[in-house]
């Protein structure tokens, strides 16, 4: 089995009180994930913050997993940055650090640039990774990006680059985008970007998933992939709960509570953290939804 399919989490980034990464809970966490049945875990995607951490940073927390035994071939990094040099300094070190792939983000500033831009762009930044072993997946996400793959640039650089141009995270939540990457592009691993779309994405060839909510529904998602069909309604309404809610600030707080550990909720600026009504809406989604009850062992 390649390990470029399945449940892969995107994982939140704890933070320390002087909103510092706490690298050994994020251990702990990632451990835990693959506990939860994750195939992969996901770090410095957007669930993880990543645009909000300098590239030192991001360097530091990959090096500190590495030396903490995490099994980093179960790891991918999102490294797009809107700098070429920026991007190809993450792919590199993480590459380097034996993870399985890295995340790549359109550079996401200039909302207007060609296709031939956004060529020029990813084709510099992989041909300046310095390993044949480069797995690159790309990330569409034009709701937050501005910009995204079409599937005449993705061939152009699967052609140009081969295997290294590896799939693709399909955030966009438009099932058609979905099917034309399973079906027009050869030789490319297509992960959903939502467990809502899990069931789906693998009836139209896809391989998996790549979810922000997977920090708590791993479990439940993990089961469907291996062929538990009844369990996927649950997922789905899930899922579908959880998106009334912004999802960063949404599985700090629900991973806090589970822990009873309050430090889980921090984020970096600009988000925040709950409010009181935030919270009060939460409570009655997971009331009236019955959604996530008991979503992990104690």
């Amino acid at each position: 089995m390649s390990i470029l399919q399945g449940i892969w989490a995107a994982t939140v980034t704890p933070l320390k009180s002087d909103l510092n990464v706490d690298s050994s809970r994020l251990v702990a966490h990632i451990e835990w994930l693959f506990d939860q049945g994750s195939h992969g875990v996901v770090v410095f995607g957007t669930t993880g913050e990543a645009n909000s951490f300098s590239v030192r940073e991001r360097r530091s927390v990959i090096e500190q997993l590495h030396e903490r035994g995490v099994d980093m071939n179960r790891i991918m990094v999102g490294t797009g940055c809107t700098a070429v040099p920026d991007t190809v300094e993450l792919s590199q070190h993480a590459v380097d650090a034996g993870c399985a792939a890295v995340l790549m983000l359109p550079p996401f500033y200039y909302k207007t640039v060609s296709e031939d831009g956004l060529f020029d762009f990813i084709s510099s930044s992989v041909d300046q990774i310095d390993r044949s072993t480069t797995r690159v997946i790309l990330y569409h996400f034009p709701k937050m990006a501005g910009i995204g793959f079409s599937v005449p640039l993705i061939n152009r650089l699967k052609e140009a680059h081969g295997e290294r141009i590896a799939g693709i995270k399909d955030s966009s939540g438009d099932t058609d985008n979905l099917t034309n990457y399973c079906r027009d592009i050869e030789d490319f691993a297509v992960f959903a970007g939502s467990e809502a779309l899990l069931p789906y994405a693998l009836s139209e060839g896809g391989v998996g998933c790549v979810s922000a909510t997977a920090n708590v529904t791993s479990r439940l998602a993990r089961a469907v992939f291996d062929g538990a069909k009844a369990e996927a309604e649950r997922m789905i309404k899930t899922r579908k709960a959880l998106e009334a809610l912004p999802f960063v600030p949404t599985m700090k707080h629900l991973l806090a509570e589970n822990s009873s550990q309050s430090d889980f909720n921090l984020v970096r600026p600009p988000l925040r953290q709950l409010t009181a009504a935030q919270l009060s809406r939460l409570d009655e989604i997971l009331g009236s939804t019955g959604v996530l009850p008991n979503f992990i062992d104690a």
